[in-house]
């Protein structure tokens, strides 16, 4: 029997279903690409809620690009990615590496010389679907203190198992204990 999660987010009711991550740890899957209402309505209601001294959007590839884009559009923000791989257009970029709770592996999150100029000095605000152990958050943090950019946001469309006041968040997602195969 599959195991689902029901969910009312921005206005949205979604039956999530529950996949496993490890042995121990099962979460809701939160699936905004594909999902053109509930993206629309989630980046809607974040866009209300970015601070006013926010000047600049950060996503990381792959699941902040179209959330980004989004509230970037909507508030007339310009935004940057933090892109997975080293792109050849990358001549010195900054670069961290992030372990995260549905990857078995190191990962790693680069900010391209032309990006890493504009996010210099600037507010920004971090944008990414799910916050769930931190890993790219705390990664995310690390490449824009390299670039000596301020944080004063995260905006997420959830938070998952920890609850975290320090992020603007449209629901909370509980953790399953994964069940025995």
């Amino acid at each position: 029997m599959n195991r689902t999660h029901v969910v009312s987010v921005a206005g949205v009711r979604r039956e999530l279903p529950i996949v496993s991550v490890s042995s121990e740890l099962s979460v809701a899957f939160l699936k905004l690409y594909g999902d053109p209402e509930l993206i629309e309505q989630c980046a809607s209601a974040l866009a209300r809620r970015v601070h006013q001294d926010v000047e600049l959007l950060v996503g990381p590839e792959s699941g902040g690009i179209l959330l980004t884009h989004l509230i970037g559009t909507k508030i007339g923000i310009p935004y940057v990615v933090a892109r997975k791989k080293r792109r050849p257009n990358m001549v010195t970029p900054l670069h961290v590496s992030v372990q995260t709770i549905g990857t078995e592996s190191i990962q790693h999150l680069f900010l391209d010389d032309d990006d890493a100029r504009k996010v210099a000095g600037s507010r920004v605000a971090i944008v990414d679907e799910v916050v769930s152990s931190g890993g790219t958050l705390t990664a995310l943090r690390e490449l824009l203190a390299q670039a000596a950019a301020q944080v004063v946001q995260v905006l997420t469309v959830a938070t998952e198992g920890e609850e975290r006041d320090s992020v603007t968040s449209l629901c909370h997602l509980p953790v399953f204990r994964s069940e025995p195969t």
